[in-house]
């Protein structure tokens, strides 16, 4: 009876060791999420971010360990809306840490946005008359357009040191101030050494002994010598894998991809003409770039001989609750897309789920999983309403599915 004791102990005791090993080597990986684009529209930017909350609870059950966000929290200034979504559900018995870059409607301000934001609304209120009065109303639409539009040039036209501290305004007094100081604190620790105007910033994980760097980058900047020459520098003091994430797509082949990538003058091609190289360079060993700004999801690589997937991948990530948007709606083949291939366009709304590990020969390996719901918007757009019914965690189809291995 005894001896039947010691081998039932010794079995729990092998047991027990193997779980524990097990778990050791579970939590020497890096679980974190991506993604962006929550804001609404001109006409919706004061109600709730209904949609953007419905994904957020979805990701705080996925429980990764922090989240890069790549931009446009709000429309114009609403940034309450966005502040209590991330207090809901990033902030609680396990806070989840959030690290934003800047988006380009974080940009949208002054008292020349302020006057044409106030005319839109004021058409639109018209328009609304109209319908119900069952009178024409096509001027009235076309006025709204060109609103857009001018909005859009005056934004545009705000010189880039008026950006850079509007963007630190945003980043540190409107986000960072406003959460809960015992929460914020890791924005704090990253911050601490920046500059006045800085809102691009790194941060390091540590795996089974590998350390990668996160660089966060404000595309709005593209003519920002002291950014480039921060994230030269960053390329050069360390050596290791990176991940960069940012707004604005540097590969795409949606409405943005015709907008702004097919325009020399735009930030985002500036952007893109300026940091791509580096990006591109495979001795800067740069893994992955992910951007939004596009509000669906896409993938650009290339190949090896083998057909096996190169560094660094580029992924467009802005189903965060944003209308979405379908493709380009110009000749796609004209968009500069320097050899990358890509996977379709998807409208879903979506976040990435990324599992970062190490292979037996120390090498990064990262796991990717986009997950969200595909929506076909060629006949309506889905409704807050429709969202949160259906986007729930026991829903969520597999977007799209890729491993990345630092060694191929």
């Amino acid at each position: 009876m005894r001896k039947h004791i010691k081998t039932f102990l010794l079995i729990i005791n092998v047991a027990a060791i193997l779980f524990l090993s097990s778990q050791k080597l579970y939590a020497s990986a890096l679980h974190f999420i991506v993604y962006g684009d929550t804001r609404q529209d001109i006409l919706t930017m004061e109600k709730p971010q209904r949609k953007h909350n419905a994904i957020a609870k979805v990701i705080r059950e996925m429980n990764p360990e922090f989240i890069l966000f790549t931009g446009d929290m709000i429309y114009y200034k609403e940034y309450n809306s966005f502040l209590k979504v991330i207090s809901n559900n990033y902030i609680g018995d396990k806070a989840i840490p959030l690290y934003p870059s800047i988006g380009n409607h974080e940009l949208v301000f002054g008292k020349e946005a302020d006057a044409i934001i106030k005319e839109i609304l004021k058409k639109v209120s018209i328009e609304d008359k109209s319908k119900r009065q069952t009178s024409s109303h096509a001027g009235i639409s076309n006025d709204i357009e060109k609103l857009k539009r001018k909005l859009n040039q005056t934004v545009e036209a705000i010189p880039e040191e008026k950006l850079k501290a509007r963007s630190r305004q945003v980043l540190c007094e409107i986000f960072k101030d406003k959460l809960n100081p015992a929460y914020a604190s890791y924005l704090n620790e990253v911050l601490i050494d920046t500059s006045e105007g800085q809102t691009w910033y790194s941060f390091v994980k540590e795996i089974n002994g590998l350390k990668i760097k996160f660089i966060a980058l404000n595309s709005s900047l593209p003519g920002d010598e002291e950014q480039f020459q921060w994230f030269l520098n960053e390329l050069k003091q360390f050596s290791g894998p990176k991940i960069i994430f940012e707004h604005y797509p540097v590969y795409s082949i949606g409405f943005h991809g015709c907008k702004d990538l097919l325009n020399d003058e735009s930030k985002a091609s500036r952007f893109r003409d300026r940091y791509a190289k580096f990006f591109n360079d495979t001795a800067n060993n740069i893994v992955l770039v992910i951007s939004g700004h596009e509000h669906n999801y896409q993938r650009f690589y290339k190949t090896d001989k083998n057909g096996g997937m190169q560094i660094p991948v580029y992924v467009v990530s802005g189903g965060g609750g944003a209308e979405l948007k379908g493709t380009a709606d110009c000749d796609v083949s004209e968009i500069p897309l320097d050899g990358f291939h890509y996977l379709g366009l998807i409208t879903a709304y979506n976040f990435v789920d990324i599992v970062a590990d190490t292979d037996d020969k120390k090498n990064l390996v990262l796991k990717c999983k986009v997950l969200g719901l595909r929506y076909d918007i060629t006949d309506r757009l889905p409704n807050d309403d429709t969202v949160e019914k259906e986007f729930v965690k026991d829903n969520m189809e597999l977007i799209d599915d890729f491993t990345l291995n630092q060694s191929k």
